[in-house]
């Protein structure tokens, strides 16, 4: 029983974490360009993971996983991260963080296009409301630009790709994950995507002025994703994805919040109308399928 409420403890902490890095991507993308930001956060994270996963899983990689690891860190790390810190500095912290839990919708449709899930008819319902809920969310909040969201629409845009990003490199990890142990997949493809980001830094230093906002990428590094990864790859290992789309279903929520009392961002009822359709579709596009294989743990995107 005390296990069980570490447990829920923790995962609840980590969505909060997870929630209120938005906030902290918006603050850190204010001073660093997003490819500059995700080469420095991955830069700090990825070595640790990989300390973290070699004190309980063998990194050592055989030939055939590096080549495999180095192409989906750079689709589930350089690229996803890249349209996810992007999303965040362009449109509002709410849309942002609506549009980028649509990763179940689009693994639902992958899912029955490719035949490796048999979906049920709530699970399409699932996918038909949370694509209206999402274009509810842009229609509602894309038209009008502000100081914290310069191009909406093409944040917003960005927030979806991340999404349908973030599902295509789950798919494509899952022979990864069947032969090696998932802190050691994450590990691996975190320090590869940062690799791949490395450039970033002499082009972009030189813009960068030091400032308190620097404070963002050691808590998207650390707390997000060392601490808040590690533990979620841990519960989703125990527990499914399945079950913890509940947990996942309340980020937006939290990250609007924070979003309208720290920046003052307003919420309309669009977006909270649409957001609210769009999760519900998230959770019925998700809930009771029947997978043929072993699914990728998309519930686990990290912000």
């Amino acid at each position: 029983m005390r296990r069980e409420l570490w447990l829920e403890a923790g995962l609840w902490l980590t969505i909060v974490l997870w929630a209120l890095n938005f906030l902290a991507v918006k603050i850190g993308v204010q001073v660093f360009p997003p490819a500059l930001f995700i080469a420095l956060r991955f830069v700090v994270a990825g070595p640790l993971l990989l300390a973290l996963a070699r004190r309980t899983d063998n990194v050592r990689l055989s030939r055939r996983d590096i080549l495999p690891l180095a192409l989906t860190g750079i689709l589930g790390i350089s690229i996803y991260q890249l349209m996810f810190t992007t999303a965040i500095q362009l449109t509002d912290v709410a849309s942002a963080a609506i549009l980028g839990t649509l990763s179940p919708v689009f693994a639902a449709i992958w899912g029955a296009t490719t035949r490796t899930e048999s979906l049920r008819p709530g699970n399409y319902l699932g996918v038909g409301l949370g694509v209206a809920g999402a274009a509810v969310v842009v229609a509602a909040a894309s038209h009008v630009a502000s100081a914290t969201a310069p191009a909406p629409l093409l944040g917003d845009a960005a927030a979806v790709l991340g999404a349908a990003a973030w599902t295509a490199y789950g798919f494509i990890s899952l022979p990864l994950l069947r032969r090696l142990p998932p802190l050691t997949v994450t590990a691996w493809q975190s320090t590869f995507g940062g690799i791949a980001l490395l450039w970033a830094i002499p082009v972009y230093w030189g813009q960068v002025h030091l400032s308190p906002n620097a404070f963002a990428i050691f808590y998207s590094a650390l707390p997000v994703t060392v601490f808040g990864l590690s533990f979620w790859q841990g519960a989703t290992t125990r527990l499914g994805p399945t079950r913890l789309l509940t947990h996942l279903s309340a980020e937006p929520a939290i990250a609007a919040v924070a979003a309208y009392l720290v920046f003052g961002t307003p919420l309309g009822l669009g977006v909270i109308g649409g957001g609210a359709v769009s999760l519900i579709g998230v959770y019925l596009a998700r809930a009771g399928h029947a997978p043929s294989t072993r699914q990728p743990e998309e519930s686990s995107a990290v912000g």
